[in-house]
């Protein structure tokens, strides 16, 4: 007998060709089995993660479908427990003799209160973690402490003592001429990229630079590739367009640029962090760079790079960015100052193609202008005055002796039970768990007793891998690296692992 996951995927034909949307095919199909009773009340419908795979449908259009159905009484939505047909239509004509139902929690509200966009952002946690939590080994968490703030007082003073009206003002739409200049000018020097000032736009940040780049490039169920496992800020940015992901595997050698062109042919944009692939940290190999440069051109076909972790490097050997590969115009830059600067400040830019530029610009004026002025002007300053190249190089080696100093102690005291190696780039390495273990319940019960990390399957779109934990180790100084690992310790033997 089959399950009730079975009859509803069985009974279930789309039909991709059709003009009538996919979401309004699964609307009327579930509507109809519930009707003719096929689906009877009180069952409990598949995931809509299971029904996504098995339909090979975005999630988006899961939502949206369910999302009619819910409003329309077809279906019930229970915070915690899933998605059950409801018994509304059953009982039309009998006399209704039940309580009224509660009003609707937050959780629970229909499309009728929430847009369907909403959806993507449910269940994501952007939980605030204090940078001085004592056993944090989170990977965002970096030296900030040593950041020169004497410097950057002192060139804060000098804008804001006499500021002009430009600095006063809205600012220039794409950013502040000289941070344009200082930029365009670094990453010729440090990434090889031979760009000009007009080419460059200040953003706050690199989440707005995804969100808006999904904006303007992609149109709903475009499909996109997405490393696997990858940035998840950038993932949730394509899918809050409506996009479909396509997980493409990471090996040794970065994004298996074959297996993209094999499982989707037809992606419209990719996403991609070659210098340090995030949160793998392997390099994206220069066979695989050409081979992704020369497919994007022939199909005019988008690649996003996000050069993650660029400037924190510890050895081996530095490739080029992506940009500076691409001789058709193919391929978008991402920097930030977040890492290397400190989170806060907001600053990041793109490079853009020239043909880009003006259209970026016009919907940024929509979403809102560049940030602060005075900001940016410091900031400028920062980099021409060279504080900015001999910050990352006091940074690079502080890291390098802090990775260096925890791997010793984490392998000391916790080597028999995790398997650990350094990275040559970043701010975080991997923590490989014994294979029979769930890393998102180990973080979340290390979270209960007080230590911070994420499980390395929450980046994942399928789970493939060991479990994994991502350890950073920029946030900690050499002489916490014995407290911090003796609390992790505690922390699995209260959850009764052998260590």
């Amino acid at each position: 007998m089959k399950s009730p996951a079975g009859l509803l995927l069985s009974a279930i034909e789309l039909d991709r060709d059709s003009a009538t949307p996919l979401y309004r095919q699964l609307y009327l199909q579930i509507r109809k089995q519930i009707l003719t009773g096929r689906l009877q009340g009180g069952i409990r419908l598949p995931s809509t993660r299971t029904l996504s795979q098995e339909l090979k449908l975005s999630r988006i259009t899961l939502l949206n479908a369910f999302d009619q159905l819910i409003a329309e009484g077809f279906l019930v939505s229970r915070t915690g427990a899933g998605t059950y047909v409801g018994d509304e239509w059953e009982r039309s004509g009998q006399a209704d003799t039940s309580q009224p139902a509660p009003a609707p929690q937050l959780s629970e509200l229909s499309q009728s209160m929430l847009s369907l966009r909403s959806h993507h952002f449910r269940g994501v946690s952007y939980a605030h973690y204090s940078a001085d939590t004592p056993t944090s080994f989170l990977p965002s968490h970096g030296a900030f402490e040593t950041f020169p703030q004497h410097i950057w007082k002192r060139l804060l003073v000098r804008h804001s003592q006499k500021p002009s009206k430009e600095m006063l003002g809205y600012g220039e739409l794409q950013g502040l001429q000289e941070l344009r200049q200082a930029i365009a000018e670094y990453v010729f020097d440090a990434r090889g990229i031979d760009c000009k000032a007009e080419q460059v736009v200040i953003v706050s940040g690199a989440q707005q630079a995804f969100n808006l780049l999904a904006m303007l490039l992609l149109n709903p169920d475009d499909p996109v590739w997405m490393e696997d496992p990858g940035h998840i800020a950038a993932r949730i940015a394509f899918q809050a367009q409506g996009c479909r992901v396509a997980p493409v595997r990471i090996d040794e050698q970065g994004i298996d640029v074959e297996q993209g062109i094999t499982d989707c042919p037809d992606a419209r944009l990719v996403f991609t962090t070659p210098s340090r692939q995030h949160p793998m940290g392997v390099t994206l190999s220069h066979a695989r760079r050409l081979q992704l440069i020369d497919w994007a051109a022939e199909h005019q076909r988008w690649v996003i790079e996000d050069d993650c972790d660029s400037e924190l490097r510890y050895s081996g050997r530095q490739l080029p960015a992506l940009y500076a590969m691409d001789q058709s115009d193919r391929v978008i830059y991402v920097g930030t100052f977040s890492k290397v600067l400190f989170p806060s400040l907001r600053l990041g830019y793109v490079i853009l193609p020239p043909a880009l530029v003006e259209p970026f610009c016009t919907i940024r004026a929509v979403m809102d202008r560049s940030p602060p002025t005075l900001l940016q002007a410091v900031t400028a300053d920062f980099m021409k005055e060279g504080h900015f190249i001999g910050h990352i190089r006091r940074m690079r080696a502080l890291y390098q002796a802090r990775q260096a100093c925890l791997v010793e102690v984490l392998e000391r005291r916790l080597g028999h039970f995790l398997t650990i190696a350094p990275v040559e780039a970043g701010m975080h390495l991997i923590a490989w768990l014994p294979p029979h273990l769930d890393d998102q319940d180990i973080a979340r019960e290390l979270a209960r007793l007080g230590v911070h990390t994420y499980a390395l399957s929450d980046y994942c779109l399928q789970r493939y891998l060991p479990p994994a934990l991502l350890i950073g180790f920029a946030g900690t100084p050499q002489a916490e690296a014995e407290t911090k690992v003796q609390a992790l310790v505690q922390a699995f033997k209260a959850l009764g692992q052998p260590v």
